[in-house]
C-alpha cells in the first residue's frame, strides 16, 4: 500500500474517532443538499471503488499554492456500474477535473457529479447532462456489465423493480416521536463514526428496504412463499404466505420474520422478531430499535403494472411514543431488461 493511501486512511480513521461536537450527527446525504457546486483539479492519489460508497482522493493546489486533499464521494459501486462506470475508468496518477456539491459538514469533501479524465472522457456519476463537450460515460446511459441473473418476464409483482427517481422523496417527520432515552441516543448517533456498515456489518430491517438508493429488488416465488431479493447487500427475505402459528416462537434475526397476505394487487407484509438494533427511515437515521419492533410494508401494484408504491409503518413500544409511518415513501418502477448486480461491501480499512 502506498504511503499516500496509508496516510489518507489514517486521516479517515481520525475523522471517524472525532466526537459528535466536531462531526455533527445525521450526515446521510443531507450534508450535500445545501452545498454549492464546486470544481477542483488535481492528481488522483487514491481510488476506493467499493460499497457502501465509492471514494476518490484528489490532491489539488489552491489559489495560494497550498496543497489539499479532496475526497470525492460517489454512490455505491453497483449503482455506478448500472450507469456504466467502474473503477477501471479512473486510475491513481490521473490528472482530473472534478465537479460536485460541497459538503456543509466536512472540509474538502464533494458529492461527485462529474469527473473529466486525462483522455477527455467525462464520467457522469448521477443523471445530469454532460458538463463538458466530448465523449462521456455514465449519466442515464445503461450498462450490461456485472449482471448476476437475467431479469424475469413481467408477472404481476414477480419481477425486478428499481426505485423511480421521479417518485416520492425521502421526507418524513424531522422531529420523531421518541421517548426521552431514544431521543438522546438519536441525537448522539454519528453515522460517520457509529454506522456499522462502515465496517461492512450487514444491516437488517428496515434499513435494507428504506436506505436502498438506486439498488433494485426482485420478487420471486418459492412454492407458496415469496422471496424478496435486494441488491442492497445481496440479501434475500422470505415472506411466509401460508405458514400458520405464533410468530413470537420464531428465532430473532436481523431481517426478522415476515408474514404476507394479498389484497388484490397489494402485498402487505408484517415483520417482527427483528434483532437489528437501528431504525433508519431517511432522514431519520440511527434511532435505537428494540426486538419489540413491528414493521408493516405495503407494496401496491398500479393498474398498468409498471409501478410499485411502497408504504411503510412501524412501531417500537420501547423507543417510539407513537408509530412512525410514511405512505408513498417511495415508488419502484419496472424497466424491461433490468437485472440485479453484485453488491459486495469492502470497508474503509481493509483495502489492498
Amino acid at each position: 500500500m502506498s504511503n499516500v493511501v496509508t496516510d489518507w486512511i489514517k486521516a479517515f480513521l481520525v475523522l471517524l474517532l472525532l466526537p459528535p461536537a466536531l462531526v455533527s450527527a445525521h450526515h446521510g446525504r443531507g450534508e450535500f443538499f445545501r452545498g454549492q457546486m464546486h470544481e477542483i483539479e488535481g492528481e488522483v492519489v487514491a481510488v476506493l471503488w467499493r460499497n457502501p460508497h465509492v471514494m476518490i482522493t484528489v490532491q489539488s493546489e489552491g489559489p495560494d499554492g497550498t496543497e489539499a486533499l479532496w475526497q470525492l464521494e460517489g454512490s455505491d459501486a453497483g449503482t455506478l456500474a448500472r450507469r456504466g462506470l467502474t473503477g477501471e475508468h479512473i486510475k491513481v496518477g490521473d490528472f482530473v477535473r472534478a465537479v460536485g456539491r460541497k459538503s456543509d459538514r466536512r472540509e474538502q469533501w464533494l458529492a461527485t457529479a462529474h469527473v473529466l479524465l486525462p483522455n477527455g472522457t467525462e464520467m457522469i456519476f448521477g443523471r445530469d447532462e454532460p458538463r463538458w463537450v466530448g465523449d462521456y460515460i455514465g449519466g442515464d446511459q445503461g450498462s450490461e456489465t456485472m449482471l448476476v441473473r437475467n431479469s424475469v418476464e413481467p408477472d404481476g409483482i414477480f419481477r425486478v423493480w428499481i426505485r423511480d427517481t421521479g417518485g416520492t422523496p425521502y421526507d418524513v417527520l424531522e422531529l420523531p416521536p421518541l421517548t426521552p432515552e431514544a431521543i438522546s441516543a438519536y441525537e448522539s448517533y454519528d453515522p460517520l463514526r457509529d454506522d456499522p456498515v462502515l465496517d461492512c456489518v450487514i444491516p437488517g430491517m428496515p434499513r435494507v428496504m428504506t436506505v436502498v438508493g438506486s439498488r433494485p429488488i426482485e420478487f420471486r416465488r418459492q412454492g407458496d412463499d415469496i422471496l424478496l431479493h435486494s441488491e442492497n447487500f445481496n440479501l434475500t427475505r422470505i415472506i411466509h404466505m401460508t405458514r400458520e402459528g405464533n410468530a413470537s416462537e420464531e428465532s430473532v434475526s436481523p431481517l426478522g420474520y415476515s408474514q404476507g397476505r394479498w389484497d388484490g394487487n397489494t402485498l402487505t407484509v408484517k415483520t417482527t422478531r427483528v434483532s437489528w438494533h437501528l431504525f433508519d427511515l431517511p432522514p431519520l437515521i440511527g434511532i435505537p430499535q428494540s426486538q419489540d419492533i413491528e414493521i408493516i410494508e405495503r407494496f401496491v401494484l398500479n393498474e398498468d403494472e409498471d409501478k410499485l408504491v411502497y408504504d411503510f409503518w412501524a412501531n417500537d413500544p420501547v423507543n417510539f411514543t407513537v408509530p412512525i409511518e410514511k405512505e408513498n415513501f417511495m415508488t419502484w418502477g419496472w424497466q424491461p431488461g433490468e437485472a440485479l448486480r453484485t453488491d459486495n461491501c469492502i470497508d474503509y480499512v481493509d483495502v489492498p
